[in-house]
């Protein structure tokens, strides 16, 4: 569903992302994992058009591909997000739950999740999509009319995933949603990814919690200063003593 092949994402003179390459499938959960400084949420900021790519292409695959189609390098059909701005990427089904939650204080949860939104016409889907956050965090409908400023950590944690989800992604990026929660909660927030994953959203996941990220990841990749220096199946991750030593504190 999702490529970027050698990307390179600058800050001024800064080389940020040094050729980055990774796929995320269709359905899949795929994780990115790293220390702080690496590039994962100029990653995440440069598939959204947050950030531009200066080289490289970011490819998005809005129909599945079939059996035995190239999968390694964008094909026909493809769009090009890195061509595309912010806004538009968004309209494509690329949506983003930011690091550090960056909800609309002053509005409440219900105008918040309402922004999540602004982009359907569709009022009986948007309608539905609500109920579906409601359910995955119900904390939300009992503070539907609170500012977004006033709520706990945890609950910015759900509005910011639940905004996200208001867009109905068809690849949802979330950055860090574990920073700065208890363990309960963090807990709690994955058990979330899981569910929506399974509810057959694909989700790309950076996060620095390694361990907790790659139990519920299919597929994970290792960031070193703008450069991917590790990939594999997340079990295989988990195995891996480079990544136990680094990552996993063992």
């Amino acid at each position: 569903m999702l490529i970027l092949d050698s990307v390179h994402t600058y800050y001024g003179h800064i080389h940020a992302l040094k050729g980055v390459f990774l796929t995320v499938n269709e359905g899949e959960v795929v994780t990115l994992i790293g220390s702080n400084g690496a590039g994962k949420t100029t990653t995440l900021n440069t598939i959204s058009g947050v950030l531009p790519a200066r080289a490289g292409a970011v490819y998005f695959q809005e129909t599945p591909r079939k059996a035995g189609e190239q999968d390694g390098n964008g094909s026909e059909g493809d769009i090009r997000l890195d061509r595309l701005p912010a806004h538009e990427v968004a309209r494509l089904g690329v949506s983003q739950s930011p690091e550090g939650r960056k909800i609309f204080a002053r509005l409440s949860v219900q105008e918040n999740l309402a922004m999540g939104a602004f982009a359907r016409t569709d009022a009986e889907g948007v309608r539905l999509d609500l109920e579906r956050v409601f359910e995955l965090f119900p904390r939300l409908k009992e503070r539907l009319s609170q500012p977004g400023g006033t709520l706990s950590g945890g609950e910015q944690q759900m509005l910011a995933i639940g905004r996200a989800l208001m867009s109905r992604p068809r690849i949802l990026l979330l950055d860090e949603p574990s920073m700065g929660l208890a363990p309960i909660l963090v807990q709690q927030i994955f058990q979330i990814i899981r569910e929506i994953n399974a509810q057959g959203t694909t989700i790309l996941l950076v996060e620095q919690n390694a361990q907790a990220a790659l139990q519920v990841a299919d597929r994970g990749y290792v960031l070193e200063t703008g450069s991917i220096v590790l990939s594999g199946a997340a079990g295989d991750l988990l195995a891996n003593p480079q990544v136990a030593e680094a990552y996993l504190g063992i």
